[in-house]
Order: structure tokens, then sequence, then C-alpha cells
């Protein structure tokens, strides 16, 4: 199976504090919280239930490409004249995905506010590779590599926090943080991953930006290059995701987005294998970057029938005349 899944979740205000209710206990959004440890604000009692104000909105599609969006208008905290609003967008199609968040707080707010903005982006398929080299069930390994740029900042206010993050998860393995670059208000930029070159990214003053490679490859000292394991011939799944935070004041943009620019396979014997073919069961090429990422709709099929048993028809209706005359 194949799909596509977009969230986008930005909720504010300042909560009731019941604690009997369940709403001073705090959790991320569950799909969230499995795949990328974090993400999205949940309060144990029910967000609107505990006072707070805000939306989520949870999308699925087989095909096409996935957008989601939520926005907050300027909602009161605790302070006296304080407030914050929220505005979160997410983008999916295979191969590439994008996120944005942007968030601004106006004055103080208590441990009961809500000042969050979260937007995420996953694609899930089925890759099956193929070599006139290698026998099939013959083990082997994959390597991917993703393409990345955009910027994030916390500028704005004194307690901004914002980050970025890349996971994917290896045909029901271990999920994997392979890249993440993160701001907080008033300290240098940060930047981590497995696999990537922190040179093309330039570290500020509570601010992110550039472009990067990121690869799924671990170097690991005195032994080597490790990366996922295959079975020619055979199915594996893999799922991508990108994650965007914001709380308080924070402003993080990379829906420019995020691509999967090359999957290199292997032998067994961690051999690069360049003669080979790969299905998916989107219908996506992921080896050819300029190739469409969907599947034809039924009607798209219905039509290209039609017209190829007109053709048929038109040949053979205008072939035999020719043969009479």
């Amino acid at each position: 199976m194949a799909s596509l899944h977009t969230i986008t979740d930005v909720w504010g205000g300042n909560g009731n504090g019941n604690i009997a209710a369940g709403c001073t206990t705090y959790a991320p959004i569950p799909a969230l919280g499995n795949f990328f440890g974090g993400g999205g604000f949940r309060a144990l009692g029910g967000n609107v239930a505990c006072g707070y104000a805000g939306a989520t909105t949870d999308q699925t599609a087989a095909s096409g490409s996935l957008t989601s969006h939520d926005s907050l208008a300027p909602i009161g905290l605790d302070t006296p004249g304080s407030s914050y609003r929220g505005d979160a967008n997410a983008r999916a199609a295979y191969r590439a995905l994008g996120v944005s968040v942007t968030g601004t707080q106006v004055g103080g707010s208590s441990g009961t506010s809500a000042v969050f903005s979260t937007s995420a982006a996953l694609f899930d398929d089925m890759l099956t590779p193929t070599s006139p080299l290698i026998a099939s069930q013959t083990p082997g390994f994959v390597r991917y590599v993703f393409q990345l740029d955009g910027n994030l900042s916390t500028l704005g206010g004194p307690s901004g926090t914002a980050s970025v993050q890349l996971n994917i998860q290896h045909d029901g393995g271990p999920v994997f943080d392979i890249g993440r670059l993160g701001a907080q208000a008033g300290a240098v930029g940060t930047f981590s991953a497995i696999d990537s070159d922190i040179s093309t990214w330039t570290l500020g003053a509570s601010s992110v930006s550039g472009a990067g490679l990121f690869g799924s490859t671990l170097h690991v000292p005195f032994f080597g290059d490790v990366d996922r394991p295959i079975n020619w011939g055979v199915p594996w799944q893999l799922q991508v995701g990108l994650l965007a935070r914001s709380a308080h004041t924070a402003d993080v943009d990379f829906m420019s987005t995020l691509k999967l620019v090359d999957i290199q396979l292997f032998d067994a014997a961690h051999q690069r294998v360049t003669d080979f073919s790969l299905s998916s069961a989107s219908g996506t090429d992921y080896l050819n970057p300029t190739a469409t990422t969907t599947v034809p709709e039924p009607e798209t099929w219905l039509l290209t029938i039609l017209g190829l048993a007109l053709l048929v028809v038109r040949r053979t209706f205008f072939g035999s005349e020719r043969e009479s005359s």
C-alpha cells in the first residue's frame, strides 16, 4: 500500500488549569509522537474542554498532492494585553514534502498557556528492486539521499523555539532522525545529521538558513558505512516524514521542499549496483527526478483505453478502404 499524510496543528490561549480534569497534563499528537517523538499539542482533558482555542487538520490520500492549512487569529493569554497567533501549512507528494509554521506572541505567558504551531508531511510507499545482474531473494542494501532547503528563526521574541526534522522508517524498522535544524531565541542555531555537510548551512543568532543533502548512511568508525538491508526482487516499505514546530514567536519555512533525489542500491558485498529497475506501489518513478509522482486516475485510464480503441478502429477502417481502392 502507498499513502500520503499531512497534519497541521495550531493551538493557543490560556488553559483553565483544572488538574482533576487533566488540563495540566500535555502530550504530542499520537501520530507525530510515534514517528517524530513529538509534535502537536494535546491536553489530556481535551484542548477545547481545557480552555484552549485552535484547530487540527489530519488528512490522508493515495495519490496526487495533499495539502493542509490551519491558522489561529490572535487569542488572549493570561497576562493582560498578551496574545498568540499561529499558522501552519503542509504539502505531501511522493518523493517531495513541504512544511511551514509561524507563531507570534505578544506579551508574556504562564505554564498553562498554549503557544504552539506544528505541521507535518509524510509519504509511505512500497519499493521493489530488480537487476539482470542479481538473482531474486539475494540480500543487498539501499541508501537514500534527500535535498532540503529553507530557513527558520526566532528573531521576533525573547522565548521562541523553532525546528525542522527529517525522519525515515525503512521496512518497519526503527525510525531514524537523519537530519534536524533548530533555533532558540538568544542562541546560535543548531544542526545535526547522520550523513550531511554542515558547511552548506548558515547557523546565525537565533536562526538557520541554507540548503543541503541529507543521507541515510551511518558512518561507523573502524567498521565502515552502514546502509539499510533489502532483498532484491522483494518489496520493502519506505516512510519519510518532515516535521516543523514553533513555540512562542518563531518562523519555519521549508515548503520549497524536501525531495528524495537519489536511491542507491548495493549487492550483498556492499558494492554499488547501477544496472537496476525500481518499481513502486504508488507508481512513482523514484529514479527519474523529473517524472510525475502521481498515478493516473481511473477516468484517465478509461480515456486512454477509449483513445486506443478508436485508433485501432480508424486504422482498420481506413486500411481496408485503401486496399479496396
